[in-house]
């Protein structure tokens, strides 16, 4: 008799997925910690002034939304970007109540750097799992995301 789709006999375990993913994500995020310290920032610090740069004044909703991090955290992190100069809010102009976050020229300076060592990082990286590996784990991940409809917004 043939298997039928979702037969566990046959099909993927998740949630074995899950568990090895988790630690992928945890050694990789050691690592471009470890590579973002030289800069004086945390990988969250990095992924928010990506994001104030690739949408371009969003607002505080637009960050958290494309970040998938709770607002307290999220403003947390802003705060400490504001307080290093790299980014600044101000209220948009149709509306004083919404604040947007825009990035300083020190911080478009500091992202730069940032992105420099984010690549050394990938390339060290690649090397270690492979070329092959890295592109089949991101053409997964970024699938994954998709049909899930996570938000993503594409490099810069």
């Amino acid at each position: 008799m043939p298997a039928l789709p979702g037969d566990s006999e046959h099909s993927v375990s998740l949630s074995q997925v899950i568990v090895t993913l988790s630690g992928v994500g945890t050694r990789m995020l050691e690592g471009l910690t470890l590579a973002l310290g030289e800069e004086g920032a945390t990988v969250d610090q990095w992924r928010i002034l990506q994001l104030v740069s690739q949408l371009e004044a969003p607002t505080m909703g637009d960050l958290a939304g494309f970040s998938g991090m709770p607002n307290a955290s999220l403003s947390r992190i802003v705060d400490a970007l504001e307080d290093a100069a790299s980014v600044y809010r101000l209220p948009t102009p149709n509306d004083r109540r919404r604040i947007t976050v825009r990035l300083s020229d020190h911080g478009a300076g500091r992202l730069a750097r940032m992105n420099t060592i984010v690549s050394a990082w990938e390339s060290s990286t690649c090397a270690l799992i492979g070329a092959e590996n890295a592109q089949a784990l991101a053409a997964a991940v970024n699938g994954t995301a998709e049909r899930l409809g996570i938000h993503r917004v594409q490099p810069a």
